[in-house]
């Protein structure tokens, strides 16, 4: 086995399934609705999250920050389980203060080397990046060459996401919406479709209506497909008729896609949807040749 631990944040997506038959750790956000507060995907479910989000919110839901503590607590729990090294990868800077955290917390640790990355990237494609790096631990056991096949990916920007959301309000009051200030959303039916780029959110495309932003989204996506040699694609999506429309861009995608694809399928971490907004989908590409 090897002795090389990945840790993440719950603004990681990625199937619940992937991240525990891989051995992946999270360190949970919290989320605050009011006065309450939720561990994120311990004390509160993707589904009483959106739930909560449909229904009449007199304040929006907010995030705050894992505590150094709470790293300094996963990290332990790995050293005593046999674990040397930990690749801590994590949301951009530029969005939280998560990985300064993580830093933190390296430094409180002894007898480990804890590794704390900023991935430059928050939910699908951060999923895609942990994905990657858990995929290549499977090929190298050698934790430079992981590090820096970890690097490599931040200075190509080799992932690539499309996402649109049905209001830029949450973006706005939540301060997440980087270089995307401005950007027209809900008005005379204009679809906005955003990207992740160098750290934070900036706006990439606008359409009119929803079967042009399908088709734009599936458009971008198959523009990246067709020149990987091995193509991945992870879809998600946030409330539950959400999961619907990120079918249909799906659809459009499959019927044009001429070699096979890995598609991975996640809804939205409560995290993300706390500043996406819930009626959130995405469209994430990698070609996963590079690992």
């Amino acid at each position: 086995m090897s002795n090389i631990a990945i840790v993440t944040d719950t603004s990681c997506d990625l199937p619940q399934d992937y991240l525990a038959e891989n051995n992946i750790h999270r360190v949970s956000m919290q989320i605050h609705f009011g006065e309450e507060e939720f561990v994120d995907q311990k004390t509160i479910s993707h589904q009483e999250f959106y739930d909560r989000m449909t229904g009449d919110l007199e304040v929006l839901p907010r995030t705050t920050q894992p505590q150094a503590k709470d790293f300094v607590e996963v990290y332990e729990g790995l050293k005593e389980e046999g674990f040397d090294t930990v690749l801590s990868l994590h949301i951009s800077q530029k969005m939280s203060g998560t990985v300064q955290a993580a830093r933190l917390a390296s430094e409180m640790v002894t007898d480990m080397d804890i590794i704390p990355i900023d991935t430059a990237q928050v939910g699908p494609p951060l999923g895609v990046f942990v994905y990657a790096v858990a995929e290549k631990m499977k090929k190298e056991d050698d934790k430079k060459k992981i590090v820096e096949f970890a690097q490599d990916l931040i200075d190509k920007e080799a992932i690539f996401e499309a996402f649109s959301v049905e209001t830029m309000d949450y973006l706005i009051k939540n301060g997440r919406v980087g270089r995307a200030k401005g950007f027209v959303a809900g008005f005379l039916n204009i679809k906005p479709i955003l990207t992740v780029s160098k750290g934070e959110i900036a706006p990439l495309e606008k359409v009119r209506g929803t079967k042009a932003l399908y088709k734009k989204m599936a458009d971008l996506a198959l523009e990246r497909l067709d020149q990987a040699e091995k193509p991945l694609l992870l879809l998600a999506w946030g409330g539950m008729p959400q999961e619907t429309s990120i079918a249909q861009v799906y659809d459009m995608i499959e019927e044009k896609m001429d070699k096979e694809v890995t598609t991975i399928r996640a809804r939205l971490a409560p995290t993300i949807a706390c500043h996406a907004g819930p009626e959130t989908i995405s469209i994430t590409t990698f070609d996963a040749a590079l690992i």
